[in-house]
């Protein structure tokens, strides 16, 4: 698979969704090609965005990082470029694992814009799966780490979708924990990880969490 074949997968694929706002790729263009990690969320929040079909319009020259470059709002406040919490907290996490944040290739689950995760319908995972599939045929990740772990987010989803057996660990929050499995997504094995949504958990300060995050992905 090349960007190419990707943009005309997601042109079909995404066919009925193309006038609602959101977007594929939270990184540059430039991720999509054989890397460590696939980075994901549930959903683009916000309001307001471009309609699908713009964003695929220009995905395949975008450069912007979403968590470096991107001026996000939470809770209705304006936030220099990637100055946002949820932001910093991710781009935190990255570099303690040793990655380039620019490198990582990122997305989300579901490409529909909303509010919160409930102004989204969790069936239009299965419209954008056909995206992701090719994704991870051309970035090939050994790990898949997901923003979010309840039932409803990308680890759940992908939990439902592939099996395997699962682990877990305190996340240094509460009684939050950090999740992971192992399994054969898309005929290649794969860690998946998934910790505590990260618009409310702090990652920083916590070397367990990463070393627990580097002994189950075998980075």
């Amino acid at each position: 698979m090349n960007k190419q074949q990707l943009l005309k997968t997601a042109t079909e694929a995404l066919d009925e969704l193309l006038h609602l706002p959101g977007g594929v790729l939270y990184s540059s263009h430039e991720t999509l090609q054989p890397g460590e990690v696939y980075y994901l969320g549930f959903n683009p929040g916000g309001e307001g965005g471009n309609p699908l079909r713009d964003d695929l319009t220009r995905m395949l020259a975008q450069t912007e990082n979403a968590f470096l470059d991107g001026e996000w709002a939470p809770a209705g406040i304006d936030r220099e470029p990637g100055d946002a919490p949820m932001q910093r907290r991710t781009v935190a996490l990255l570099e303690s694992l040793g990655f380039a944040v620019r490198d990582i290739c990122a997305s989300n689950l579901i490409f529909v814009q909303s509010k919160d995760y409930k102004g989204v319908e969790y069936s239009l995972a299965d419209k954008c799966w056909p995206v992701h599939r090719t994704i991870l045929d051309i970035v090939k990740p050994k790990l898949i780490l997901c923003c979010g772990n309840s039932g409803v987010s990308a680890y759940g989803y992908l939990k439902r979708r592939f099996g395997g057996e699962e682990s877990a660990a305190a996340s240094g929050h509460g009684n939050w924990s950090l999740k992971a499995f192992r399994a054969q997504i898309e005929g290649r094995e794969c860690c998946v990880v998934g910790l505590p949504h990260m618009s409310r958990y702090e990652p920083r300060n916590k070397p367990q969490v990463i070393e627990w995050i580097r002994q189950v992905a075998k980075l």
